[in-house]
């Protein structure tokens, strides 16, 4: 049987999942409509799954059902691709094309780099911090598509061989680490944060800034990213130490680029007064409500101008990741309609026994390694974010717990992806550099898994609500 007709049965089998709701008699304490709803999730966590169609129509398929089934009118659901969060999703996408055309990417990547020396540990980490720190205002797969070829490059020089040398399994899987945990750290780094975000607007009526996010974020990518580190070169522990001409090799190719050009300078303006822009709202209490989104679009507008814009509109349209534009419109939709249908309250009810009688540190926990298996089984951080989110939200507000750590503790988990190349783009990209195999990756991502973790516990636990109270 070929791959596309095992894709129409898996699309036959999910709609399946869905009509079954019409003969099954739902348990007590969920309404019809709620055990319809809950279907229709675990039909979108099966697309999801199986890849059986693309990730932005399973976003639409959600849509569909709902609407089909009476549980939100069409209007009402296709609006949720219209959120404002989408427009922080598009912008996100439009900025790493400017500073991937201006070139200012490789010339940030690789400034890191030649600051590190030539010890093989320190060049691993100047490439993971390049990485991490790029992949917070941009596509943690364009970054980690950037790095691919300047890492080739150090390896080549050290004479690492691929699949052989332990260096060179470190670096690769340590590049892919790096991204999805750089990706944590803003409202911009990756699509899962910005549907927390909404969701806990939509859910709880709790707006977050970007300052709101990135200062309760950013203590993981502090402490995560010198953990992957040092657990990557334990793990597969360095057969050389030094590369000699390493350095070298990296300042060559920062004076072929010479000095900063125009189009750098007019991208670092941009990307310096998007950064004051966005922060801006939780200094000066005059600015609108919604001031992340307005920013977002006004920056959407400026990058596509004629004359003082970075991209033409043809060439942005081809940067759009518009799968994933549909993706979070019916991510948004199945959580509101998760809620109105009475299917979260029915869950927080269910775990009652188990969640309820824990204090909230430790149930941050469990939440996050819920979550966390949720990356691995869905293989899309934002999949995973609309599925978990919700749900976490949901306890907080049934338990009287925090529902903003709880959005944050589901929203950061969902970028846990570290077992499999398949988890995440980044991990793929990587993957594809050929210096390690899967069985590789398993190795050093479920111990790095298990940290993430227990980080996310600890942080959550003991440091947000100390620093946010």
């Amino acid at each position: 049987m070929g791959s596309e007709s095992k894709k129409l049965i898996y699309c036959i089998l999910s709609l399946l999942i869905v009509l079954s709701g019409k003969w099954i008699t739902p348990p007590e304490g969920l309404p019809q409509e709620g055990l319809i709803m809950l279907l229709i999730a675990l039909a979108a966590a099966f697309l999801w799954m199986t890849e059986a169609v693309a990730i932005g129509v399973t976003g639409l398929v959600i849509i569909l059902f709902q609407s089909l089934f009476g549980i939100l009118p069409i209007g009402e659901a296709l609006a949720y691709i219209a959120s404002p969060v989408n427009a922080v999703v598009l912008v996100g996408y439009l900025l790493a094309g400017s500073l991937v055309n201006s070139g200012m990417d490789q010339r940030l990547s690789l400034t890191i780099i030649s600051k590190m020396g030539e010890k093989t540990s320190h060049l691993m980490l100047g490439m993971m911090a390049a990485t991490a720190f790029l992949s917070m205002w941009m596509s943690n797969t364009a970054t980690v598509a950037i790095m691919v070829p300047i890492g080739t490059g150090i390896l080549k020089m050290a004479g690492g061989q691929p699949l052989k040398s332990n260096y060179g399994k470190a670096l690769f899987i340590g590049v892919a680490f790096s991204a999805n945990i750089g990706g944590m750290g803003t409202p911009t780094g990756t699509p899962a944060n910005p549907i927390a975000i909404a969701l806990l607007s939509h859910l709880a009526g709790i707006e977050l800034s970007f300052l709101d996010w990135t200062a309760r974020a950013l203590p993981m990518v502090i402490l995560l990213l010198p953990i992957s580190w040092i657990l990557l070169r334990k793990v597969y522990p360095p057969e050389i130490d030094r590369v000699e001409g390493g350095l070298e090799a990296v300042e060559s190719q920062l004076a072929e680029m010479g000095a900063v050009s125009r189009e750098e300078k007019r991208v670092l303006f941009l990307f310096g007064t998007a950064i004051t822009l966005w922060l801006s709202d939780s200094f000066l209490s005059f600015l609108p409500e919604g001031w992340l989104y307005i920013v977002a679009v006004f920056l959407t507008i400026w990058i596509v101008m004629p004359k003082i814009g970075h991209l033409h509109w043809q060439e942005a349209q081809q940067r759009i990741g518009w799968d994933v534009l549909f993706l979070v419109g019916g991510g948004l939709s199945m959580g509101a309609g998760l809620q109105t249908t009475g299917a979260i309250p029915w869950i927080a009810a269910l775990l009652e026994n188990s969640f309820g009688t824990m204090p909230q540190a430790l149930a941050v926990l469990a939440m996050s390694a819920i979550t966390a298996l949720g990356i691995t089984i869905f293989c899309s951080l934002s999949g995973t974010a609309t599925t978990f989110v919700p749900i976490a939200i949901g306890l907080a507000l049934t338990f009287g717990w925090d529902p903003v750590l709880f959005a944050l503790t589901a929203g950061i988990s969902s970028s846990f992806a570290y077992l499999l190349p398949a988890n995440a783009a980044p991990n793929a990209v990587s993957y594809g550099a050929g210096y390690f195999r899967t069985l590789d990756m398993v190795k050093a991502g479920v111990l790095m898994m298990l940290v993430s973790v227990a980080v996310m516990g600890l942080v959550g636990a003991f440091l947000l609500p100390h620093l946010f109270s």
